[in-house]
């Protein structure tokens, strides 16, 4: 024998959830926060560091011999969310077929996360521009020929590669996450010689998203 129930509001005012015919219970999206939640969430955005130390962000070192790492990692008391990372790769004269104004890399950067199930690979031999402009999906798309992707003054007078890489596309719906207190992280692994010069003006990586405090 079913029971039957009603979902009511606690403050004793007596209103109903409502059901369609066909079983479905309406709904309404609030356009301001309940009254009695705290804020739940902070925005993030921070640049992956070499080794994770937090200030080496320019990504134009010599990985190759020993492969350099820019990442960043969880927290101990916030859940992240990494919805988007935005990368910069400058250089005066760039073209898709080149990384910044360089010959393509002969081994190329590795781009990874971490998580239970290990290390999972999002991008590996990315070798130019194109590649990473491919891997992101061609996002942001603006200009065309030999422009195409390529914005005009970004680091001095240098024109600069700037896809941004949205991990909402690939079924994250909140972005990638990084549990609290865990060893999950976010990694771009350099394997090539990138050290500064006048072909590579600017190379580094952002990430955008939210923390979530821990109930």
């Amino acid at each position: 024998m079913s029971i039957k129930t009603n979902i009511e509001d606690g403050s004793g005012k007596g209103y109903l959830a409502k059901v369609s015919p066909e079983g479905f219970l309406f709904t309404q999206e609030a356009p301001y926060p309940p009254s009695s939640e705290e804020t739940k969430i902070t925005i993030y955005r921070q640049f992956l560091t070499l080794n994770n130390d937090g200030t080496t962000s320019d990504m134009r070192v010599n990985g190759a011999t020993t492969p350099q790492i820019f990442y960043i990692n969880a927290e101990p008391d916030f859940d992240i969310y990494i919805t988007t990372v935005s990368f910069i790769i400058a250089g005066p004269g760039a073209s898709l077929s080149e990384f910044a104004n360089l010959s393509a890399l002969s081994n190329g950067c590795r781009f990874y996360y971490e998580d239970n199930n290990g290390e999972i690979n999002i991008g590996t031999n990315l070798t130019s521009n194109f590649e990473f402009v491919r891997l992101c999906q061609g996002n942001p798309s603006f200009g065309g020929g030999g422009s195409a992707f390529l914005a005009n003054n970004v680091v001095g007078t240098s024109e600069a590669f700037i896809p941004v890489f949205d991990f909402r596309n690939f079924g994250f719906k909140w972005g990638l996450k990084l549990a609290a207190s865990s060893q999950n992280k976010l990694v771009l692994e350099i394997n090539d010689n990138l050290s500064p010069s006048a072909n590579l003006t600017g190379f580094n990586a952002v990430a955008y998203g939210f923390r979530r405090i821990l109930d």
